[in-house]
C-alpha cells in the first residue's frame, strides 16, 4: 500500500508534465515523497497559518476556549480556540488554533499546555479578555484550578463557564435518578433501543409492521449519556412509532425460541403499556423539546452572552407558565387518558400517601385521593421545580452583573455603577462614555432596545456611518462584549473532525503531524486563502534544513 500522499502524486502526474518530468526522470534521493518530507510540509503549512493567524488578531484582545477528550490512540488532547472581533465582518469571529497533548490533567499542566498554545500565535495572558471551560473543578477551581492560575496572570479575565455545559448539568441534576418514574422511563426508552436495534431480525419485525400499518419509521435513538438535551429526540420516535412498537415486541414475543429474548419483549411490553410510562411520554417530551431548541441556539458560534441570557430567561418563563396553568395540565392528562383507553391500560389506584400539613393557622393533614392531582404534585411539580431550580442555580454566574449593564446601556439607562463597572472592565474613560451616550440619544436614526439584535444593529450603523472613532468608547465596549464566548462548543465541533483525521488506522500519527493536518482541516477556509510561495519559503527554511533540490 503506498498511501494517500503517493497516489494523489500518481494522479496529478498525469496532468502536470513538470511533475511527471520530476517523478519519473528525477534523481531518486531528490524526490521529495517521503514521509518526512510530507511532515515538513505540513509543518509549513502549519506555520504560515499560524502567522496568518497572528496577524489577524495582533493588537486585539481575544477570548481563549479550550476543552478535552481522548483520541483513538487513547491521548488526552486539548483542543484551543481564540475567538476575536474581525471589523471587516464586523462580527466576531472564532478559530481554532491547535490541539495539544496532555500527559497529565491537573491544573499546572492544563494551565502550562494553554500558555504555550496561545504563544504560538503571539498572544500572552495579557491579551485575554475571556477564557470559557466546562465546570470541571480542575479548569474551574477559584483557588487551585486553571481559572485561578490565569487570574494570577491577568486578574481582570473575565472566566465563563460554558451555558451549553451549565444546560446539561441542568438536565442531569433534575431528570437523572431524582424521580423514580422519570428514572424508569429513561431506562424503558434505552432498552427498547438496545433490544430493537441490536438484532438487524428485530429491526426488520419494526420494519415490516411500520410498511404494513402506513406508519413511516422515525429511527429510534440511543439516549446519550453527555447531550441530554438531545434525549428528546429518542422520546419523539417512541412517542410515533408507539403503535408499531407494540406490535413489533407482540411478534417478536409470540415467535422467538430464545427465553431471554421473549423474557425481555414481554418485560418491554409490560412498560411500554403501563400508565407511569404514558405519562412521563405525555408530559417530558414538550418540555425536552423547548430544552433542545435552547441548548442548539446557546452552541451557536455566533450568539452572545446578552442573547444567551435572554433565551435562558425565556426557558424559565416558558416552565414558569407550565407550572401554573392548570389548563395545560389537564391537557397532558386527558392525552394521557386517551392514549390509556385506546391501548386497554388500565389506570392505577392513588397511592394512600398522607401530604404534610402547611405551618399555619389550621393545622391539618390529608390524603391525596386524585391520580390526577397525584402525578401533578409528585411527578409533573417535582420536575418542573427541579428543571426551574437548576436554571436558577446554573446560571446565575459573575457575567450577569456585566451583562444586565450592557441591557441598560443598550438602552441609554445606565446607572453609576453601570458606568463604574463598564468603564473598569473594559479600561475606558467614564467622562468620555457618559458624554457619548448624551450625544448617541439624540442621533434620530438609531433605535433604542436591549436585545442582541441591537448591538449588531449599533455595530453595523456606527460603522456604515463612519462613527466608530467618534463614539470610541461605546464601540469598544459592544466589540469587547461580543468578542466574549458564551460556549466551547467550538472545540467540541472540532472532535469529530479528530476521529477522521487520527483513525484506528493511524493510530501511531505523531502528535506534531496530528496537530499539522488538524490545523488545515479544521480550518481549511484560512488554508486554502495562504499563498503558495509563503509555503514553499518555509519549507526551504525549515529547521533550518539545505534542501537537497533548489526551490
Amino acid at each position: 500500500c503506498k498511501g494517500m500522499f503517493l497516489d494523489f502524486v500518481s494522479v496529478l502526474k498525469k496532468y502536470d508534465e513538470t511533475l511527471r518530468n520530476h517523478i519519473d526522470n528525477g534523481k531518486k534521493n531528490v524526490l521529495y515523497t517521503s514521509n518526512l518530507i510530507q511532515n515538513d510540509l505540513l509543518k509549513s503549512i502549519n506555520n504560515v497559518m499560524k502567522r496568518k493567524i497572528s496577524s489577524k488578531i495582533k493588537n486585539k484582545l481575544i477570548s481563549v476556549c479550550a476543552d478535552e477528550t481522548s483520541d483513538v490512540g487513547y491521548r488526552e488532547q486539548m483542543f484551543v480556540v481564540v475567538r476575536f472581533f474581525d471589523p471587516l465582518k464586523n462580527k466576531p469571529t472564532e478559530i481554532f488554533i491547535g490541539l495539544q497533548r496532555l500527559h497529565a490533567v491537573d491544573p499546572s499542566s492544563i494551565f502550562n499546555s494553554l500558555t504555550e498554545k496561545i504563544k504560538e500565535i503571539n498572544v500572552d495572558w495579557s491579551s485575554v479578555l475571556a477564557v470559557c471551560f466546562d465546570g470541571a473543578a480542575t479548569l474551574s477551581g477559584k483557588n487551585n484550578g486553571v481559572q485561578a492560575k490565569i487570574k494570577i496572570e491577568n486578574p481582570q479575565i473575565q472566566y465563563i463557564h460554558c451555558y451549553g455545559h451549565c444546560l446539561n448539568l441542568v438536565l442531569v441534576d433534575s431528570l437523572g435518578h431524582k424521580n423514580r418514574v422519570v428514572f424508569d422511563f429513561f431506562g424503558c426508552v434505552q432498552m427498547i433501543f438496545s433490544f430493537v436495534e441490536g438484532s438487524p431480525i428485530r429491526h426488520s419485525v419494526l420494519e415490516k409492521i411500520s410498511q404494513q400499518t402506513n406508519n413511516k419509521l422515525k429511527t429510534l435513538k440511543s439516549l446519550s449519556t453527555t447531550r441530554w438535551a438531545c434525549r428528546s429526540e429518542a422520546i419523539e420516535a417512541v412517542d410515533h412509532n408507539y403503535d408499531s412498537l407494540i406490535q413489533c415486541l407482540s411478534e417478536i414475543y409470540k415467535t422467538t425460541k430464545l427465553a431471554d429474548v421473549r423474557l425481555k419483549a414481554n418485560g418491554l411490553i409490560h412498560n411500554l403499556k403501563s400508565f407511569n410510562f404514558i405519562f412521563a411520554l405525555t408530559v417530558l417530551k414538550p418540555i425536552l423539546i423547548q430544552i433542545r431548541i435552547v441548548s442548539a441556539k446557546l452552541q451557536s458560534p455566533d450568539i452572545d452572552l446578552l442573547a444567551a441570557v435572554s433565551i435562558v430567561e425565556a426557558l424559565k418563563k416558558s416552565l414558569t407558565d407550565l407550572r401554573t396553568d392548570e389548563d395545560n395540565y389537564s391537557t397532558l392528562f386527558d392525552k394521557v387518558l386517551d392514549i390509556c383507553s385506546s391501548q386497554k391500560i388500565e389506570i392505577p389506584n392513588v397511592k394512600q400517601r398522607k401530604v404534610s400539613s402547611r405551618i399555619d393557622s389550621n393545622n391539618t393533614q390529608h390524603f391525596i385521593s386524585d391520580k390526577k392531582i397525584e402525578m401533578k404534585c409528585f411527578v409533573y411539580y417535582t420536575v418542573l421545580d427541579d428543571l426551574l431550580n437548576g436554571l436558577e442555580e446554573r446560571f446565575s454566574q459573575e457575567t450577569l452583573l456585566l451583562i444586565s449593564a450592557i441591557g441598560r446601556l443598550l438602552q441609554f439607562n445606565l446607572h453609576e455603577h453601570d458606568l463604574i463597572l463598564l468603564s473598569n472592565r473594559f479600561n475606558l474613560n467614564d467622562s468620555e462614555l457618559e458624554a457619548e451616550l448624551r450625544l448617541l440619544k439624540s442621533l434620530p436614526e438609531f433605535e433604542i432596545g436591549k436585545t442582541s439584535k441591537t448591538i449588531y444593529q449599533w455595530l453595523n450603523n456606527l460603522s456604515t456611518n463612519n462613527l466608530c472613532n467618534s463614539f470610541q468608547n461605546f464601540y469598544k465596549i459592544l466589540t469587547l462584549f461580543v468578542t466574549m464566548p458564551v460556549t466551547s462548543c467550538s472545540c467540541e465541533r472540532s472532535f469529530s473532525k479528530l476521529s477522521l483525521v487520527k483513525t484506528k488506522l493511524r493510530s501511531c500519527m505523531t502528535q506534531d503531524r496530528l496537530e499539522s493536518t488538524m490545523l488545515i482541516f479544521v480550518e481549511q477556509e484560512l488554508a486554502s486563502e495562504l499563498d503558495p510561495e509563503d509555503i514553499i519559503e518555509e519549507f526551504k527554511h525549515l529547521n533550518n534544513t539545505q534542501r537537497r533540490l533548489e526551490l
